[in-house]
């Protein structure tokens, strides 16, 4: 059931007398209702201690082996700099299986499901590395969908941002422009000057918004480095940033928790007749 089919009819003035000729209010049913209200109308909400210090502490490590492998891959790291992709490890768990904990999390696919229904994958799992006085690209205003000025009436794309260290005002915790998410255009500099928020977060909490909502890094002012992961999950026709199923190479295509959403289904064939065998195989399933 989609955000918006969620609103309760009651008549008259409300139980707690605090409105008057309203007809429709919505009843969250749970505290996931309540996070769903935030992103729809805010455009994102917090969920609070999903992922363990320990397991935080353990994907840092791991985040600094797999830049590593990233830079040798391109030969050194003034390549990254070239193209103003420095600092960010991509589709990290396709270098290390661990990360998967973090994309099949049970709140979060509970949370994408009430979102998305059952038909969506994941579009990337990244993670930026503010290091300490430094800015990187994602330090501008944007949208995690690129140059898209349309509004949806229901999210087509949804990012989460796991906090691997606290997100401050000091280090550069994400900075999000409430409501942007409902208009085309990105607004004047008075608007957002005035407007911005500073959101800050505990070692394991998601930041989950509406992946059309205007945000950007902030500046790290401290002596220490912020790591996160970001995972953006999307309707299956948004394409993927990276292919996983290509970089994969065949694995995980057979585990039914996982197949559809790193996008084995998803992919575009590359003949009629590779495409009709896999609408073959979909009506078999569904018998």
């Amino acid at each position: 059931m989609s955000i918006k089919q969620k609103f309760n009819k009651i008549d008259g003035v409300s139980k707690k007398e605090n409105t008057h000729g309203v007809s429709e209010t919505f009843i969250p049913k749970s505290k996931l209702d309540t996070h769903l209200e935030e992103l729809d109308r805010s455009g994102y909400t917090i969920l609070k201690n999903i992922f363990s210090k320990n397991n935080c502490e353990i994907a840092k490590i791991k985040i600094d082996e797999i830049y590593l492998k990233q830079i040798k891959e391109c030969g050194n790291e003034e390549f990254l700099f070239s193209i103003n992709d420095q600092n960010v490890a991509r589709a990290l768990f396709v270098y290390d299986n661990f990360f998967i904990k973090f994309i099949k999390h049970k709140r979060i696919l509970n949370f994408l499901n009430k979102c998305f229904g059952s038909k969506y994958i994941l579009n990337l799992q990244n993670s930026p590395i503010n290091r300490a006085h430094e800015t990187h690209y994602g330090s501008t205003w944007h949208r995690d969908l690129s140059y898209q000025h349309f509004v949806p009436s229901r999210p087509i794309a949804i990012t989460m941002l796991i906090c691997l260290d606290k997100f401050t005002k000091d280090n550069g915790g994400t900075h999000i422009l409430p409501f942007s998410h409902k208009f085309e255009e990105f607004s004047s500099q008075n608007y957002y000057e005035k407007n911005e928020e500073k959101l800050s977060a505990d070692i394991g909490d998601v930041l989950i918004f509406d992946s059309l909502l205007f945000h950007r890094a902030g500046p790290n002012l401290t002596e220490k480095e912020r790591k996160l992961l970001v995972q953006m999950y999307t309707l299956p026709f948004v394409k993927q940033q990276i292919s996983f199923p290509k970089m994969l190479n065949g694995k995980y295509k057979k585990n039914k928790e996982l197949s559809y959403l790193l996008g084995y289904d998803s992919e575009v064939q590359d003949s009629v007749l590779n495409w009709r065998k896999r609408r073959k195989k979909r009506y078999s399933i569904n018998k």
